[in-house]
């Protein structure tokens, strides 16, 4: 008894011990509104200015999808954009998308949030909706005035491109007024790519379509067969002429596509028409090469395959990363060992 009357003594010492701006902070983490309320009611700041930028309270409860304690700390005066530094100078805004948080981010708008603030490596909010191929906040975003031509890791159709979001691109270029309108026999073409129908892809090509023609997004139409593994399409596409090595905006080839999306059949079947397996894109597709894309979907199959087909392990994307580092993290293990055990160097010790 003596031993947790003196621990309860303690506790509450240390708690009397507590700055105001301790207080504030450890009622969000644990989640209690009413103690928040509390705290500002008696007239604690919402900005913590004596504290460093990226500990704000309304950081805090962002990351941490605290939504009725940020419109709390909005209502009492917190400054809608405080910066996480040590995370890529990123915003409050910038965090709910990186947790797909799609209240916080309309909380965080209709509070003053700035749509088109920049990270530290140039990317706005919308970037970061766009990496993971969340259409809703994309449209919200674009909503409150995002603006598609910053660029950071590329612009906002760029980014699409290079990720594969294809709703998300159509949805970008249809806001840019870019979405192409395919004629009559295009769209008879891309019917067929979707049903992968060997035929109806001869019989759309003898109709006018054109078989080194772009689709909707302004892509070659072999890049999509490729992307959706469609393989009896594909091969009639080669056969009537389909350059193999036709590039997008951002240099990204067919068997790129292919690869991205984990389609081993395809790959090859665009490298025995000659698809070179050492190309790299533009810097807007970042440089990367089919092992980079490989490497950071964790395509086991694949990496094995390009790597004994000779793909370079230590090609460099635009910022020197290799394939290697594209698969670090406990998520991508495995890629990470296999391209190890193939020979690739050892990353170099952190710091």
């Amino acid at each position: 008894m003596r031993a947790l009357l003196l621990a309860l003594a303690l506790t509450a010492a240390a708690a009397s011990h507590a700055s105001p701006y301790e207080e504030l902070t450890a009622a969000i983490r644990a989640g209690e509104a009413g103690r928040v309320a509390e705290l500002l009611a008696s007239g604690v700041s919402a900005q913590a200015t004596d504290q460093p930028a990226q500990s704000a309270p309304l950081l805090i409860a962002a990351s941490r999808g605290k939504h009725e304690i940020a419109a709390q700390l909005l209502a009492h005066g917190a400054a809608p954009d405080p910066r996480y530094a040590a995370y890529y100078n990123a915003s409050a805004l910038m965090l709910a998308v990186n947790n797909r948080d799609l209240r916080m981010a309309e909380l965080l708008l209709k509070g003053g949030a700035e749509v088109n603030l920049l990270d530290s490596f140039g990317d706005p909010a919308l970037n970061w909706a766009i990496f993971y191929g969340d259409l809703p906040l994309v449209n919200l975003l674009l909503a409150h005035g995002a603006r598609t031509d910053l660029v950071g890791h590329g612009n906002a159709v760029e980014v699409a491109m290079r990720r594969g979001h294809q709703a998300v691109l159509l949805r970008l270029l249809e806001h840019r007024g870019e979405r192409l309108a395919p004629s009559p026999a295009m769209q008879a073409l891309l019917r067929a790519l979707q049903d992968d129908d060997a035929a109806a892809v001869r019989k759309a090509l003898a109709a006018g379509a054109d078989a080194n023609g772009l689709d909707e997004t302004r892509r070659p139409v072999l890049a999509r067969a490729a992307r959706e593994g469609r393989g009896r399409a594909l091969a009639a596409l080669l056969d009537a002429g389909a350059a193999v090595e036709a590039l997008d905006g951002i240099g990204f080839s067919a068997l790129m596509e292919a690869t991205r999306e984990g389609h081993l059949a395809i790959a090859q079947a665009l490298h025995a028409r000659g698809a070179r397996l050492d190309h790299q894109a533009k810097p807007r597709g970042l440089a990367m090469s089919a092992l980079h894309l490989a490497a950071a979907g964790g395509h086991l199959e694949l990496i094995r395959w390009l790597a004994a087909q000779g793909a370079p392990l230590e090609a460099k994307d635009s910022e020197g990363a290799t394939p290697l580092a594209w698969s670090r993290g406990d998520a991508n293990k495995a890629a990470f060992e296999l391209l190890l055990s193939l020979g690739a160097k050892p990353l170099p010790a952190a710091g």
